[in-house]
C-alpha cells in the first residue's frame, strides 16, 4: 500500500466502505486493508513507518535509486565509481550491498567488439539483405576463421576459489610464458557435413601464406566432402589479409563465391563457438601439453572428434541469429 493509497483507503473506510470491498477495490487482501487502517488510526499520516530497531542505515532507499541511476544512465562505471562521485562519505562495501539488493549486483563485463555508428548501420543493412534466405543456403556456406590456442591456458580472467595464504600455491597461480612463445595460430573451417581441414599457421600469417591456405585448406575440404567449387558459398571476416587484391583474385580466378560480411561480426559467425568447444576439449585432457608441438597433435585430434550434430546445430542457430541481430537494431547480441 503506497501513502497515496493508505490515504485514500482511510477516506473510503470514513464513508462506510467495508474493508472487504476497499480490498477489491485495490487488488490487495483484505488483511492488508484492516491492518493499514488499524495502524492509521494511532499514526494518521500516510508516509509513517515503524522504526526499525538497530542503526539506521547510512544510504536510505532514495540514495540507493539515486546510485542505481547513476549506473543505468553511465554516469558511473561500477560501484566504487558511485562511491567516489556520490557517496563519499559511505564504503564503496556498502554501496555495493545496496545495489545487489536493488537487482544491480556486480557481473563480468562481456568482451565485445567496439561497433561505430557506421558499423551498426552495416549490420542492419546486411541482416535485412540475408535474413530471407533458406536453410538450404546456409547449409551450402562454409565458415572459417584464425583462432589462437595459449599452451597454458586462457587469457582472460581466471577464477579459482582457495583459502586464505594459498595465493602462491601452483595450482591456484595462473601461468604464463614469456615473450608470447606459449601459443599457436589455427586456420580453420566448418560445413554442414562436418568439420573442414585444421591448418597450422607458422608466424605472422600474411596475404601470400592466406592464399596458400585456401589453395591447400579449402580446397582440400572441399575434395574432403565431395563439394563442388561451384555450390558453395565461402564465409570469411574483412580481416586485410582476406579481403586483399590477391586474395580477391584467388577466389575469382577459383570461381569461388564469397558471402559478403558486416564488420566487427563475430557474433554472426557459428564457428566462433566451435572454436570455444575445442578449447574446452583440450583444457578438459587429463595431460595437459608441455610444447606447442604437443597443442598442434591434441587439437587436430580434438578437432576431428567434434560431433557433427553440434556443428548441425549451429547451422540451425542461424535464424535466431538474425533474429537477435534485428531486435538488437544491429548493435550486440548475445551469441
Amino acid at each position: 500500500m503506497t501513502p497515496s493509497k493508505k490515504r485514500t483507503a482511510k477516506w473510503l473506510s470514513d464513508l462506510g466502505w467495508h474493508p472487504k470491498k476497499i480490498a477489491a477495490e485495490f487488488g490487495v487482501h483484505r488483511t492488508t486493508v484492516t491492518h493499514t487502517l488499524d495502524v492509521m488510526e494511532e499514526h494518521p499520516d500516510p508516509y509513517w513507518k515503524k522504526p526499525r530497531p538497530g542503526r539506521p542505515r547510512k544510504m536510505d532507499e532514495r540514495d540507493v535509486r539515486q546510485a542505481a541511476r547513476a549506473i543505468t544512465s553511465n554516469f558511473a562505471s561500477d560501484a566504487t565509481d558511485v562511491q567516489r562521485k556520490l557517496f563519499p562519505h559511505v564504503s564503496p562495501v556498502v554501496v555495493r550491498q545496496r545495489l545487489s539488493e536493488a537487482g544491480l549486483p556486480g557481473r563480468r563485463r562481456r568482451k565485445k567488439p567496439l561497433l561505430s555508428k557506421k558499423a551498426v548501420q552495416k549490420r542492419r543493412v546486411w541482416e535485412k539483405r540475408h535474413r530471407l534466405r533458406e536453410m538450404k543456403v546456409w547449409k551450402r556456406t562454409i565458415f572459417s576463421d584464425e583462432s589462437k590456442f595459449n599452451l597454458v591456458g586462457s587469457d582472460g580472467l581466471v577464477w579459482c576459489r582457495r583459502r586464505t595464504g594459498e595465493a602462491l600455491k601452483p595450482q591456484y597461480v595462473k601461468k604464463k610464458v614469456a615473450h608470447g612463445e606459449g601459443h599457436i595460430m589455427v586456420w580453420g573451417c566448418i560445413t554442414w557435413n562436418g568439420v573442414g581441414r585444421l591448418h597450422r599457421i607458422k608466424g605472422t600469417l600474411r596475404k601470400e601464406q592466406y592464399c596458400e591456405i585456401m589453395k591447400e585448406s579449402f580446397l582440400g575440404t572441399l575434395d574432403d566432402h565431395s563439394l563442388s567449387r561451384h555450390d558453395i558459398i565461402f564465409q570469411q571476416d574483412n580481416d586485410p589479409k582476406h579481403t586483399s587484391k590477391l586474395g580477391t583474385q584467388w577466389f575469382r580466378e577459383n570461381h569461388i563465391t564469397v558471402l559478403d560480411w558486416p564488420s566487427s561480426s563475430p557474433d554472426m559467425n557459428i564457428i566462433e563457438h566451435v572454436w570455444a568447444i575445442l578449447d574446452a576439449k583440450v583444457r578438459s585432457r587429463p595431460t595437459q601439453p608441455t610444447n606447442k608441438d604437443q597443442l598442434w597433435r591434441i587439437l587436430q585430434e580434438e578437432w576431428q572428434n567434434l560431433d557433427i550434430g553440434y556443428i548441425r546445430n549451429l547451422y540451425l542457430s542461424i535464424p535466431r541469429r538474425f533474429e537477435a541481430l534485428r531486435d538488437a537494431k544491429g548493435m550486440y547480441t548475445k551469441y
